[in-house]
């Protein structure tokens, strides 16, 4: 099964991977199946700060598994902050893939970086690797690297290159699928949980930014900027909900994000004299933004990656999540948070002001409970 939406792609890995099998087979054949264990472990997310947020899952169990072994994991630089401090992470290998960026870049410029990936990898003399996502850049790299054991899904192409080939299950969510990776060192499925650790200076640096913008004990975090322009909701619905959360629930609300979005955001805002609305976007990294989250009363936002820290800490949340993505599979999961889904397909137009009032009640009072 092929993940990809043109059907070009998927003759083209077809192809590529019948021939690959081909050739692979005399050694699966002759393979001798064993529970791994591994003296060192790379686990490769590269994406989205979501994703590496479910990616956490694996990190516990592994390390109760396999507690001699050397745990590395490599993300995206802006990740870091998120991962460093994890008890269970031996090292953090930084590697920004351009692949993930949401630029266009020429393919000499993919090339070297899949060159560095693979150097990168080879220095650091893995006995084990698994790639969370299932990527055949990232299988490539592993495979070209010298990697004894690849661990992996086979959906973009390059399955032959895996010395293990996990079943995808599409439906299952996230954190699941994470777990079945872990198969070969005969770690099954279990009710593991997405954790986060920052560091001291970052509490310090996120209760120095508090008080200087003047953020009381009683406030809501809002994130109303998605990485893609197809979950956006309204700014006058979300400024609607601004003051309904202040007005009607005595909170500030303050807003997180980057910087990039200055006219969203005084949208959000609202008349300068309005000093209910703090607005800290561009200021906080993922370890500072964790520390605020952390002492929220409620999170409103889109699907994004502060929607997966705050549930990953257990905050009151209300999630909007549009229908280019099923919640099922990519919403940050946690009890405390209800998902707004407008059902698949749709955006979130239809998801009306009322609506979220009204989500918004529920989750407080479920929380007070």
């Amino acid at each position: 099964m092929y993940i990809y939406e043109k059907k070009i792609l998927m003759v083209m890995f077809f192809l590529i991977d019948a021939v690959g099998y081909l050739f692979a087979l005399p050694l699966r054949i002759f393979r001798k199946e064993a529970v791994l264990v591994p003296k060192k472990i790379l686990i490769i997310r590269l994406d989205h700060i979501g994703d590496v947020v479910e990616a956490t899952v694996v990190l516990k169990p592994l390390r109760k598994k396999l507690p001699d072994a050397e745990i590395v994991f490599m993300a995206h630089s802006r990740s870091k902050d998120i991962l460093e401090k994890n008890p269970h992470i031996d090292k953090v290998i930084s590697f920004d893939a351009p692949w993930f960026d949401r630029k266009s870049h020429k393919a000499v410029r993919y090339l070297k970086a899949l060159a560095q990936m693979i150097n990168t990898i080879r220095t650091g003399s893995f006995n084990a690797a698994v790639d969370l996502r299932g990527d055949v850049r990232h299988i490539t790299a592993m495979f070209f690297a010298g990697v004894k054991s690849r661990i992996s899904y086979g959906i973009t192409g390059g399955g032959f290159l895996l010395t293990h080939i996990i079943p995808y299950r599409k439906k299952s969510h996230e954190t699941e699928k994470n777990i079945m990776l872990l198969g070969p060192f005969g770690i099954t499925a279990g009710s593991f949980g997405t954790e986060l650790y920052y560091s001291e200076k970052d509490a310090e640096k996120a209760e120095s930014l508090k008080k200087d913008a003047g953020i009381s004990d009683k406030y809501a975090v809002m994130h109303a900027f998605p990485g893609h322009s197809s979950k956006k909701w309204n700014a006058d619905k979300f400024r609607a909900v601004t003051r309904y959360l202040r007005s009607e629930k005595g909170l500030q609300v303050v807003i997180v994000g980057t910087a990039s979005e200055e006219a969203y955001i005084k949208g959000l805002k609202g008349p300068e004299e309005d000093d209910g609305v703090i607005d800290i976007s561009g200021k906080t990294g993922l370890g500072m933004l964790g520390h605020i989250l952390k002492k929220a009363s409620i999170f409103v936002g889109l699907d994004s990656g502060p929607s997966h820290i705050a549930a990953a800490e257990g905050v009151p949340g209300v999630v909007l999540f549009s229908g280019v993505n099923d919640p099922g599979q990519w919403a940050p999961r946690s009890e405390k948070i209800k998902i707004i889904y407008p059902g698949e397909g749709k955006d979130l137009s239809g998801v009306s002001t009322e609506e979220v009032c009204g989500a918004i009640d529920e989750v407080l009072d479920k929380s007070q409970k």
